[in-house]
């Protein structure tokens, strides 16, 4: 069996387990000739067993049998939890396994649009794994194209664009594939940092990077149907990684949720997504500067139409 399809059946196991929690191999088989993989074949218990000790290997799944009753088998750990590549690699490989396998499915699996930036991305990677200088051509808006060396970190998707965390002479930045008109590895190495690059991103929403100081943000969400629920909203889909619920503060009309994060532009943009769903209460800085964007909107919005 060739490479691509190995890896197939190697997703499609962990997601079927993953899915099910529990399964006895009787199911998984069944399971397995019901979406004719290898053909519709039966799936023997040796190559079963084969495919899990690969798995391990390859993806850091560990799947065992509680040697009980039907003998079911269950995920005993996961590292694609904690990694949030292999992790997003192995949804997306799923996902493609069952478009792969119904081509109806196709229309019916709506995908936000990147709609540029991806041309240089592998360049980038490459770069990254052999830790080589990049030469881009980087032509910010509004700005004459300039070219210069950098030395890539990471690259990071945020809002359907695609990003390169880079050190050149004007020292750590980040740069947006869209703004690079080419871009070409050299043969010139460079030393990857020690530190993990996900760690200049825990304390901010989305890429700025700034030297602002660290705050404790206190959010009013108001709740019911007129406010779009959106208290619940943002249980289920928390703002920030330091989102905390104050159960004690909260009332019949809104809850409050506080964070420990740098103001960020991107965190200010989120909060007014939310419209008058939210409000800011502290600290008084955020207060007054999310005033005057709105003073500015609705004195925007009293000028006559020319």
């Amino acid at each position: 069996m060739d490479t691509k399809s190995l890896i197939s059946n190697y997703v499609w196991l962990i997601s079927y387990i993953r899915r099910r929690g529990r399964v006895p191999f009787k199911e998984i088989n069944r399971a397995w000739q019901r979406e004719e993989r290898d053909g519709g074949l039966e799936l023997s218990k040796r190559t079963f067993l084969r495919h899990i000790n690969d798995i391990a290997e390859i993806f850091g799944i560990d799947i065992e049998c509680e040697g009980c009753g039907e003998y079911n088998y269950f995920i005993t750990s996961d590292d694609s939890k904690s990694d949030s590549t292999k992790s997003w690699l192995l949804n997306s490989m799923s996902l493609h396994n069952f478009v792969c396998e119904s081509q109806q499915l196709k229309k019916r699996i709506l995908l936000e649009n990147i709609p540029s930036g991806q041309m240089f991305l592998t360049t980038l990677i490459e770069a990254i794994r052999d830790q080589r200088k990049v030469h881009i051509w980087h032509q910010g808006f509004g700005k004459e194209e300039s070219n210069f060396l950098i030395e890539p970190y990471c690259v990071k998707l945020y809002k359907q664009r695609w990003y390169v965390l880079a050190k050149s002479e004007r020292g750590v930045r980040i740069y947006a594939l869209d703004r690079i008109n080419n871009a070409e590895c050299t043969d010139q190495k460079y030393k990857l940092p020690d530190n993990n690059p996900e760690e200049v991103f825990d304390n901010i929403i989305g890429i700025s990077i700034t030297n602002k100081k660290m705050e404790h943000i206190v959010v009013k969400a108001y709740k019911g149907a007129e406010f779009g629920y959106r208290d619940c909203y943002l249980r289920s889909l928390p703002l920030h990684s330091s989102q905390k619920e104050n159960i004690k503060k909260a009332t019949n009309e809104y809850a409050i949720f506080e964070y420990n994060l740098k103001p960020t532009y991107e965190f200010v943009q989120e909060l007014l997504t939310m419209h008058n769903q939210v409000e800011v209460l502290e600290p008084v800085s955020l207060r007054i500067y999310m005033k005057n964007i709105i003073d500015s909107m609705e004195e925007m919005y009293k000028r006559k139409k020319k």
